[in-house]
C-alpha cells in the first residue's frame, strides 16, 4: 500500500504538472523553431533538419526534467505549493489523477498504432521475397560509392508502391516488382541511392524515436508539426546525398516523377505524405540552389533558446517572502470570522487565551486522528519505559476503515518508536498497540482517557477508542485547542510532532517516516506542535501551535474538504495574523 500511496501522492502529481507545463513550453519551443526555420529558409535541408530534431528532442527533455525535479524530496525551507495557490489551481490539482489517466490511455493508443505499423513492416520484411542478383550487385556498388560498409540486401516484393528501407541494425531495401520491370534502370538506381542515403544516416532508427516522442506527447500540435517538418527535411537530405552520389540530380528528379506516374493517385498521395512535398523535392533537384552559410550565425540563438527553456523547466519555485509585520495598535482588535474552507475553525492566542479568529467553533463534530494527542498524553502520564519493546498484534489492525499501514503485524519496536509513528505519521496500528499495552490493558486505558478528559475540563469531548477511526470520537474546535495546549506541556509530543521526518526503529531496522502535516519544516512556518486527522465523517482536520505575527497561537481546523484546502486555510490564517496589529 505504501508503494501505491507514493505513486498517487508523488508520481501522479509530478507527471501531471510536467505534462500541463509542457503545453506552454511546447508553444515556446514551436515559436523558436518556426523563427529559426524562417531565418534558415535559404540554408540547406540539413540545417533545417537539425533545428527540427533539436526542437523535438527539447520537447521530450522539458517534461522529463520537470518530472525528475517534481520527484525530488521537498527541501525543508520550501513552502508547500498548495498553500498560496488560487482556487483554479487547487481544482486542477484535485483532478490530476484523471488527467494522468487520460494521458496514459492516449499513450496506450498511440503505442498500439505504432505497434501495428511495426507488425506490418515485420510481415513485409518476412516475405515472400524474390532475390535479384543483378540489382543486388548494382546496389552493393552504389553503397560502396556512398561510403557504406557491407552489403545492404535488396528484396523484390509485390504490392508495394515505392522502395522502402526497413530496419537499422540489419537494414533491408524492399523494391516493388513493378519498378524492376517497368522503370528504366538509371531511374531505379536513383531511387535506390535515395534509400541508401537513409541507411547511411540511420533514418529508420531516428524515425522510430520520433514516433516514440509522438506517442508520449501526442496531445501537443507543436510535436506533430515538428515531426512532420523533420520528415520532410529528412527526405530532402536523402535526395541531396543521392544526387551527390549519382552526380546527376536530374536523374533522381525524373525517377521521382516517374514513380508518381506509375502509382495510383492514392499511393502517390501516400508517397507525398511520407516523403514530404513531392513537387518541391523535384523542383529542388532540377534547380539546386547555392545554400547560404549565414545559418551558422543562428546556432548561438538556437543554443540560447534551448538553454533558457531547460533552465525554466528545471527551475525551483521561489518561496514568497513573508509579509512585514504591522506596527502594534493601541488596543487589541476584536476577533473575527475568517472565510476558510474548514467548517469549524479557531485561532487562540496562547498565554492570554484570547480568541483571534473563529468559525462555528463550538459545534460537536468527529475529530479523527486528533484523538492521538489524547492517546499520547495518557500513555506518557503512565511513565512507562520508552525503550520497552512492544509488538504489533492482529488486534491492532484497523477493521473499521481498513486503513493501510507500513507496520506489519508481528513487528516489534520501542514504545517511543510507536509513539512517533502514532503522532508523526498518524499510524493507527501503533496507536492501537500503545493502548493495548497500557498497564491493565485496553479497559484500563479507556478509563485513563475518561479521567484525562475530566481533568482537562473537556465537557464536549468524547473518546471511544485510541486511533480516531471511530466517528464517536468527537469534540469542538474550542476543546481541541485546549487539548493541544495540554499536549504542548509534554516535551515528547512537541518534539515529535514538530519534526518534518524521523527514523523509526522497527524490528531493529531504521525506517524513515514523514510528518503528515506538510507545513512542518517549510519556510516561514515556526510550528511547535502539530497533528492532522482524516476520516470520511470528520473530513480533513488539523491542529497546531505555532509562532506567527509575533504571537504564539493555537490553530484548529475541522472538516475541511481536502488536504489542499486545509493547507490553504492555514496559509490564510498565517497571512491574516501577520497583518493584524499585535
Amino acid at each position: 500500500m505504501s508503494g501505491l500511496d507514493d505513486l498517487l501522492q508523488v508520481w501522479v502529481p509530478a507527471l501531471g504538472w510536467a505534462l500541463l507545463n509542457f503545453i506552454w513550453q511546447g508553444l515556446l519551443v514551436g515559436a523558436g523553431a518556426a523563427l529559426l526555420l524562417l531565418l534558415l529558409r535559404g540554408a540547406g535541408p540539413r540545417s533545417r533538419y537539425a533545428v527540427c530534431g533539436a526542437a523535438l528532442l527539447l520537447c521530450l527533455l522539458l517534461p522529463v526534467l520537470q518530472l525528475s525535479g517534481g520527484l525530488e524530496p521537498m527541501p525543508q525551507n520550501t513552502p508547500d505549493v498548495a498553500m498560496l495557490a488560487p482556487d483554479w489551481l487547487i481544482t486542477l490539482q484535485s483532478v490530476m489523477p484523471e488527467l494522468v489517466l487520460a494521458w496514459c490511455l492516449g499513450v496506450a493508443l498511440m503505442a498500439l498504432r505504432m505497434g501495428l505499423g511495426l507488425a506490418w513492416v515485420a510481415r513485409l520484411r518476412a516475405g515472400p521475397h524474390v532475390q535479384h542478383p543483378q540489382w543486388q550487385a548494382r546496389t552493393d556498388a552504389l553503397a560502396r560509392r556512398m561510403g557504406l560498409h557491407g552489403s545492404v540486401p535488396l528484396q523484390v516484393v509485390e504490392r508495394l508502391g515505392s522502395p522502402l528501407t526497413v530496419g537499422w541494425w540489419r537494414p533491408v531495401i524492399l523494391v516493388p516488382a513493378a519498378l524492376i520491370s517497368g522503370m528504366p534502370a538509371p531511374l531505379l538506381e536513383a531511387l535506390l541511392a535515395h534509400e541508401l542515403a537513409h541507411v547511411r544516416r540511420l533514418d529508420y532508427l531516428i524515425n522510430l524515436l520520433q514516433s516514440g516522442i509522438e506517442a508520449l506527447l501526442f496531445f501537443h500540435p507543436v510535436v506533430w508539426w515538428l515531426s512532420s517538418r523533420m520528415r520532410r527535411e529528412r527526405e530532402q537530405v536523402a535526395d541531396e546525398l543521392a544526387a551527390q552520389a549519382l552526380g546527376e540530380p536530374r536523374r533522381l528528379a525524373l525517377a521521382l516523377h516517374e514513380l508518381s506516374l506509375m502509382n495510383p493517385p492514392t499511393q502517390a498521395l501516400t508517397l507525398s505524405a511520407r516523403g514530404g512535398d513531392l513537387l518541391q523535392r523535384i523542383q529542388t533537384l532540377l534547380a539546386p540552389r547555392q545554400y547560404s552559410s549565414a545559418w551558422k550565425l543562428f546556432l548561438p540563438a538556437l543554443a540560447l533558446i534551448m538553454g533558457g527553456l531547460l533552465v525554466q523547466a528545471n527551475a525551483k519555485p521561489v518561496a514568497p517572502q513573508a509579509a512585514e509585520p504591522t506596527r502594534p495598535a493601541a488596543s487589541a482588535p476584536a476577533p473575527f470570522t475568517l472565510p476558510v474552507n474548514a467548517r469549524h475553525a479557531l485561532v487562540l492566542e496562547e498565554g492570554t487565551g484570547r480568541v483571534l479568529m473563529h468559525k462555528d467553533a463550538d459545534a460537536v463534530v468527529p475529530i479523527a486522528s486528533l484523538t492521538k494527542l489524547m492517546t499520547a498524553m495518557v500513555v506518557l502520564d503512565a511513565r512507562l519505559d520508552p525503550a520497552e519493546k512492544i509488538r504489533i498484534d492482529r488486534d491492532d489492525v484497523d477493521r473499521l476503515k481498513h486503513s493501510p499501514s507500513r507496520v506489519p503485524v508481528g513487528a516489534k519496536m520501542p514504545r517511543l518508536a510507536a509513539l512517533k509513528l502514532a503522532l508523526m505519521s498518524s499510524d493507527n496500528r501503533a496507536a492501537a498497540a500503545l493502548a493495548r499495552t497500557y498497564p491493565g490493558g485496553l479497559e484500563a486505558f479507556e478509563q485513563a482517557v475518561q479521567a484525562k478528559i475530566r481533568a482537562l475540563g473537556l465537557t464536549q469531548t468524547s473518546i471511544a477508542e485510541p486511533t480516531g477511526l471511530s466517528p464517536k470520537n468527537t469534540s469542538t474546535a474550542t476543546e481541541v485547542a485546549k487539548m493541544a495546549a495540554a499536549a504542548s506541556r509534554y516535551p515528547e509530543i512537541g518534539q515529535i510532532t514538530s519534526d518534518r521526518r524521523a527514523l523509526v526503529a522497527i524490528n531493529g531496522r531504521s525506517v524513515e517516516y514523514r510528518n503528515t502535516n506538510r507545513l512542518v519544516g517549510s519556510k516561514g512556518w515556526d510550528i511547535l506542535l502539530s497533528k492532522t486527522g482524516y476520516t470520511d465523517e470528520a473530513g480533513r482536520c488539523l491542529t497546531m501551535r505555532m509562532m506567527s505575527g509575533g504571537k504564539n497561537v493555537t490553530v484548529v481546523l475541522l472538516d475541511a474538504d481536502g488536504s489542499a484546502e486545509r493547507l490553504r486555510d492555514a496559509a490564510k490564517i498565517r497571512r491574516s495574523l501577520e497583518k493584524r496589529p499585535a
